[in-house]
């Protein structure tokens, strides 16, 4: 129990209502900020991508850390209904109405809304260790934005490009993950794997001529013919060999992430390179991207899991002595004070 006059305050950072629900507890002083535990909610449903909240995982939160006096959410409820109108979803604010989606576990404390990619861009510079750097952050979409550069200096983190909804290179490979017969958003993986036993080059071009215009401006910016959010299924029935179109795009996605990173680089001099997003988890153009920087840097979960860390360090902009091992991982029971 917290005496009078203590000013210590329980942060709930919190990912959900959409996907891959996760949960942070910070406790902040007057002068410190310390990440206590961050968990995602399939680790207590086992449920994967479990897009909720469940009570064992809001009560051992309680139960080991107290209450939280504010949560912070990673993105902009109303900003992102209006991106859903925009698109043709209908106006959805009853169903991102955040206040009343927590008040079914109890929660009704003081709420702050952090931008999503902002909230991506910070979990990946405030956890790198660095003082300086780059961050790149590529998902779907995150209200209206899909792909984001930042410049870390110090304490302060500057967006320095943006690119928005429909242009998404993370809905086009989410998109081709449906037309090669997969579940998009769950078996990108999949595609990555498949791709290893095809020839990468076959449909290179096709895919560029079909679907990217590639400017720089004087950063990289990729535009679409297509909005992939409606999906591909109908794309090129021609194609048969779903090994081979496997292969090209993934290498397609590879190669424009070397030209998004390249482009950072060279009008952002810096040795480091942080990468969040979804996009974040493709191994296979990670890898490549990492042979040209000194420093380089994905946090785990990098998608919007991780935003419930980065959440609240955009808030508070600061960096944080961050131990990946923090993360509670129903396997190994670590990342837990007392369950």
């Amino acid at each position: 129990m917290r005496m009078p006059g203590d000013k210590t305050m329980i942060i709930w950072g919190m990912v959900g209502n959409s996907h891959d629900a996760s949960l942070a507890v910070f406790r902040k002083t007057e002068n410190k900020l310390e990440l206590l535990w961050a968990a995602l909610s399939k680790d207590f449903s086992n449920v994967d991508n479990d897009p909720h909240f469940n009570w064992t995982i809001i009560e051992v939160a309680r139960k080991n850390f107290g209450d939280p006096d504010q949560v912070v959410w990673y993105e902009n409820p109303f900003t992102k209904s209006l991106r859903q109108l925009w698109a043709g979803q209908g106006f959805l604010f009853k169903e991102n109405n955040i206040k009343a989606y927590l008040k079914q576990w109890n929660i009704d404390v003081p709420i702050k809304y952090v931008p999503h990619h902002l909230s991506h861009a910070a979990y990946g510079y405030y956890t790198s260790g660095w003082n300086h750097g780059n961050v790149i952050c590529i998902d779907s979409i995150g209200e209206f934005e899909t792909l984001t550069m930042w410049r870390g200096d110090g304490d302060t983190l500057t967006k320095i490009s943006s690119q928005s909804y429909p242009n998404s290179l993370g809905l086009w490979y989410s998109a081709m993950t449906q037309r090669l017969g997969y579940t998009p958003n769950k078996q990108e993986a999949v595609i990555s794997t498949l791709a290893k036993s095809g020839n990468p080059y076959k449909y290179k071009q096709k895919l560029y001529d079909d679907f990217f215009e590639v400017t720089y401006d004087p950063l990289c910016k990729i535009k679409f013919k297509e909005n992939c959010h409606r999906g591909l299924r109908w794309y090129a029935p021609e194609i048969k060999d779903i090994d081979n179109l496997a292969a090209s795009v993934q290498h397609v996605f590879e190669d424009l992430c070397m030209k998004l990173t390249t482009s950072i680089q060279y009008n952002n001099p810096s040795t480091n390179l942080a990468v969040t997003g979804g996009c974040a988890l493709n191994r296979g153009a990670m890898d490549k991207i990492r042979k040209n920087w000194r420093g380089f840097w994905i946090p785990t979960n990098p998608g919007d899991p991780g935003s419930c860390i980065g959440a609240v360090l955009a808030l508070e902009k600061k960096h944080i002595d961050f131990d990946e091992e923090i993360w509670y991982n129903n396997k190994t029971k670590k990342g837990l004070a007392n369950e």
